[in-house]
C-alpha cells in the first residue's frame, strides 16, 4: 500500500484518510442526516480505490519524476522529454473513477443489509463514479477491464477496513472476504456493471438507470461532500473551516462603525430582525447592502444574488473589505478571469470554491443559482451549500417574469436557511409571490427627497432626442441617453459621430470584455459635455452619477432604475430627465404594447418633480396591474414549468444543451441563457494568447449572445473545440460593438436588448 500513489508526492492511503477526515467535518457542518454521513464517508474512503491500476501508478511515476527534474533544476531537453512521457502515460492511464465502481458498489450493497438502507439507494456509488465526470446517458461506455495491481490490493482494503471503524461504519465482512468476494467483478469491466440490470424489488433495472433516478436531493449532498473534501486534501487545506464563516457579525459591526453616519433606523432594524425572511426597501444610497449583512450576522454562509457580472464585481470587491479577501468567492460567466486577474496567478481552487458557493462568502450573478437547479456544471455542490446558507436577493425588481418563475420554482422546491428579498423599489404585488417576510423599510424622510424633473416628450427618441442631447451637451452637462435595444442605441451613436460630437460613448452587452472595461472605466469617470449612450445595461451594473437623463419610454420600474443613474445621491437641484413617449417595433418586441401604454399613463400622473416615494409607488402601481395580465403570467408559468420539466426529466444527470429537447426550452426564452463568442477577427490572437500562456486571458475576447441565436443563424457560428468556444462570423467594431443581424422573420420570437 505504501507504494501506491494518488499524486506524485503523496501516497494513497495518506490521501484517502485525509479525504475522509475532512469529509467527516464537511458532512457535520453541512447537517447531514446519519445515513447520508455514512454514505460520504463511504464514497471519500473508497473513492481513489481505482488509482491502484499499473497504468495510473506508471502516469504518478512519470510525474513525479518530472517533478523531481524541476525540483533539481534539470536542463530543459530533460524536461521536455520527461514533460513528454508524463503527457503519454496520462493519456493511457485508466480513468480511476471507473475503476473504483466495483469496491464502492459492493461495499455500500453489504452495508445496506446491516444498516436497512433501501436497495436502490446508491448515493455513494454515484458519487464516486461522477467525481471527475458528471452522471450522463453515456459516462464510460465502452471502457474495457482495468489493469488493477493486484498484488497490492489487499493490504490496502485492510488499511480502508480500519479507516472505516475509526468513523464508526461497521458491518463489512472481513478484508479478505470482502477481497475474495470482488473477483468476479475485478475480471470485467466496469463500465459492463454499469448496463447489468439488477433487481431491485420486483423490477429490474440497469445500474446506470438506478443512478440516475437516486434523490437527487441525496446524492447532490454525498458528491458535494465527497469533491469538497477532495478540493480540500488536494490544496492541501488541513481545515475543513476554511468553508464556513465566523465572526461575520463582528466583521460587519467594524465596517459600520468606521463609516462617516451612525446606523440609520432601518438599517437598526434589519439587524434586530428575527425573522428567517426579510423583505427590505430602501432607496439607493441610503445604507441598503449595509442592511442586509447586519441581518445576515454570524450566518455560516452568506450567498449574495445580484442580476449582473458589474454589480456582482462591484459589490465581491467590496465584501472582500469587509470579512476579509480569503473568505469572499466570485461566481458568474467570467468570474474566473477576474480572479486570475485579481491574483496574478492561476489559483485554481480559489475559482474553483467561489465558483460552486463554498467561500464562507459568495457573490453571484442569479443566473449562477439558477444553473444549479437547471443542473449545470457542479450543481451538487451548489445546491448542497444553499441548502443551510443565508441567501440575499438584491435588485429583485431587475427580473423578467420567466425569470422570475425559475427562481420561484427553484425556492419552492428547495428553500435556503434564511432568505432576504431586497431593493430600492419592491413592489408588494411582487411580494405575494415569494415566502412571507418580514418587511423592513427605510425611514419616511428617505423617501422625500427629490433627485430629478420629469418631463414626458411626444415623438421618439432616435428622432426628437439628438439636438436635446447635444444642447445639454454644449451647456457643459454630463448627458444619459438610454435606448431599449442595443440597434437603436448604436443608432444614436452613430448620429452623435455624423454631427461631429467627440465626448461620446456608447455600452451595452455585445461589447468584448475588454472593450466593456475599458467603456465601463471611461464612462464612470464623467466628464463635462459627455454624452452617454446605452441601453438596459445601466440599469444595474454601473454606479454612476450624470447630470441629464434622455430615455426611450419604458416600464416604471426600468426607469426608476435609469433615473437613479442621474443626481444619484440628490446633492443637486432636481436633474432634468426626458422620456420619450413613443416608442418603435423594438421597445414593443422588449417590453409589450400593454406594459409601455400603462407606463405612460402612470407616468403622467406623476408630478414634475416626483419625490423618491413617489416614484416607488408608481412602480408598485404598475405591478399591481401588470401581474394580473394573462401574458406576464404565462411567461411566469413556463419559468416555473420549465425548471420543474428540467429537474424531472434529468433526474440525477447535468444537463447537455447538446440534447435537443431541452435546448429548445431555452433558445425560444429571451434573455435567459447567454452564451459567449469569439468574433472571427480576434481568432488569431486567442490562439497567440494560448501559445503564450496566457489562456486565461481569452475571456478577453469574448462576446454575450443569446443561445436562441444558434437557432436562428445556425450559419453565423462554428465550434472551436480545441478553445472550447464557439466562433461568430458576425461583424465587430470596437466602437460600436457586435454588428447585430438585420432584424426580420427569423427574429420574431426574440428581441437583441442590452
Amino acid at each position: 500500500m505504501a507504494d501506491l500513489l494518488a499524486k506524485p508526492d503523496v501516497g494513497l492511503l495518506e490521501h484517502l484518510a485525509e479525504v475522509t477526515r475532512l469529509g467527516a467535518e464537511i458532512a457535520r457542518r453541512m447537517g447531514l442526516s446519519e445515513e447520508l454521513r455514512m454514505k460520504a464517508l463511504l464514497a471519500c474512503a473508497f473513492h481513489d480505490t481505482g488509482k491502484a491500476t499499473r497504468s495510473f501508478q506508471e502516469h504518478m511515476r512519470a510525474a513525479r519524476a518530472l517533478e523531481e527534474a524541476k525540483a533539481r533544476g534539470a536542463p530543459s531537453e530533460e524536461l521536455e522529454h520527461l514533460q513528454h512521457i508524463a503527457n503519454r502515460k496520462k493519456a493511457v492511464a485508466y480513468p480511476h473513477a471507473l475503476a473504483s465502481l466495483p469496491f464502492v458498489l459492493m461495499a455500500e450493497g453489504l452495508l445496506k443489509q446491516r444498516y436497512g438502507w433501501a436497495p436502490q439507494h446508491l448515493e455513494a456509488t454515484a458519487a464516486v463514479l461522477t467525481h471527475h465526470s458528471p452522471l450522463s446517458p453515456t459516462l464510460y461506455k465502452g471502457f474495457e477491464k482495468p489493469d488493477y495491481e493486484l498484488e497490492a490490493l489487499p493490504e490496502a482494503l485492510e488499511a480502508l477496513w480500519r479507516l472505516l471503524e475509526s468513523y464508526d461504519i461497521e458491518g463489512l465482512p472481513p478484508a479478505d472476504a470482502f477481497w475474495h468476494s470482488l473477483q468476479p467483478f475485478l475480471a470485467t469491466s466496469p463500465a459492463a456493471l454499469l448496463e447489468e440490470p439488477l433487481l431491485v424489488g420486483e423490477e429490474s433495472q440497469k445500474l446506470r438507470g438506478i443512478l440516475r433516478s437516486l434523490s437527487p436531493q441525496s446524492f447532490a449532498q454525498v458528491k458535494a461532500v465527497l469533491h469538497l473534501a477532495d478540493w480540500l486534501a488536494s490544496a492541501k487545506t488541513k481545515d475543513a473551516g476554511v468553508m464556513f464563516l465566523s465572526a461575520g457579525s463582528q466583521a460587519v459591526h467594524n465596517h459600520v462603525g468606521m463609516l462617516p453616519a451612525p446606523l440609520r433606523a432601518f438599517q437598526r432594524g434589519a439587524r434586530d430582525t428575527r425573522s428567517d425572511t426579510l423583505w427590505l426597501r430602501a432607496p439607493t444610497g441610503t445604507g441598503k447592502t449595509e442592511a442586509l449583512l447586519l441581518w445576515a450576522g454570524d450566518a455560516e454562509r452568506l450567498i449574495y444574488l445580484l442580476p449582473t457580472q458589474a454589480t456582482t464585481n462591484a459589490m465581491w470587491r467590496r465584501l472582500q473589505k469587509i470579512y476579509g479577501e480569503e473568505r469572499v468567492g466570485l461566481a458568474h460567466g467570467r468570474a474566473s478571469y477576474m480572479l486570475r486577474q485579481e491574483a496574478d496567478e492561476d489559483l485554481l481552487d480559489a475559482r474553483l470554491f467561489g465558483a460552486v458557493f463554498a467561500r464562507p462568502v459568495t457573490v453571484a450573478t442569479l443566473d449562477q443559482y439558477l444553473l444549479a437547479h437547471l443542473h449545470g456544471r457542479h450543481w451538487e455542490e451548489r445546491r448542497s451549500l444553499v441548502r443551510r446558507a443565508t441567501l440575499v436577493l438584491d435588485e429583485i425588481h431587475a427580473y423578467e417574469p420567466y425569470t422570475l418563475g425559475l427562481l420561484l420554482e427553484a425556492l419552492k422546491r428547495e428553500s435556503p436557511g434564511r432568505l432576504a428579498l431586497a431593493s430600492a423599489t419592491l413592489p408588494e404585488p411582487l411580494l405575494e409571490l415569494f415566502p412571507r417576510g418580514e418587511l423592513v423599510e427605510a425611514e419616511p424622510e428617505l423617501w422625500r427627497r427629490c433627485r430629478h424633473r420629469l418631463e414626458l416628450r411626444e415623438g421618439a427618441l432616435l428622432e426628437e432626442g439628438l439636438e436635446e442631447a447635444l444642447r445639454f451637451a454644449r451647456e457643459g452637462r454630463s448627458v444619459l441617453v438610454v435606448a431599449n435595444t442595443i440597434r437603436d442605441a448604436q443608432t444614436f451613436y452613430e448620429r452623435l459621430a455624423e454631427a461631429g460630437w467627440e465626448r461620446r460613448a456608447l455600452l451595452h452587452a455585445r461589447f468584448t470584455f475588454r472593450d466593456r472595461q475599458e467603456k465601463e472605466a471611461r464612462v464612470s469617470c464623467v466628464e463635462s459635455g459627455l454624452i452617454f449612450v446605452a441601453t438596459q445595461v445601466v440599469e444595474v451594473s454601473l454606479d454612476i452619477s450624470y447630470e441629464v437623463l434622455l430615455t426611450e419610454i419604458a416600464p416604471v420600474d426600468a426607469l426608476v432604475q435609469r433615473m437613479g443613474r442621474v443626481n444619484r445621491r440628490g446633492e443637486a437641484p432636481p436633474a432634468p430627465v426626458l422620456v420619450y413617449t413613443s416608442w418603435g417595433e423594438g421597445s414593443r418586441r422588449v417590453y409589450g404594447q400593454e406594459m409601455l401604454s400603462l407606463s405612460r399613463e402612470i407616468l403622467s400622473g406623476l408630478p414634475s418633480e416626483p419625490t423618491d416615494g413617489e416614484l416607488s409607488r408608481a412602480t408598485h402601481e404598475l405591478y399591481r396591474q401588470v401581474i394580473a395580465t394573462p401574458d406576464w403570467q404565462e411567461e411566469l408559468r413556463m419559468g416555473q414549468e420549465t425548471l420543474a420539466y428540467v429537474q424531472k426529466v434529468l433526474g440525477c444527470y447535468t444537463i447537455d444543451l447538446a440534447d435537443e429537447e431541452l435546448r429548445e426550452r431555452f433558445t425560444t426564452r429571451r434573455g435567459v441563457v447567454s452564451v459567449e463568442v469569439l468574433p472571427a477577427q480576434f481568432v488569431e490572437e486567442a490562439y497567440r494568447l494560448r501559445e503564450q500562456g496566457e489562456g486565461w486571458r481569452i475571456p478577453e475576447l469574448l462576446v454575450p449572445v443569446p443561445l436562441w441565436w444558434f437557432r436562428v443563424m445556425p450559419e453565423a457560428f462554428r465550434a472551436m473545440f480545441d478553445l472550447g468556444i464557439a466562433q461568430a462570423s458576425l461583424p465587430y467594431d470596437a466602437e460600436l460593438g457586435l454588428q447585430i443581424p438585420v432584424e426580420g422573420a427569423a427574429f420574431e420570437e426574440g428581441v437583441i436588448v442590452g
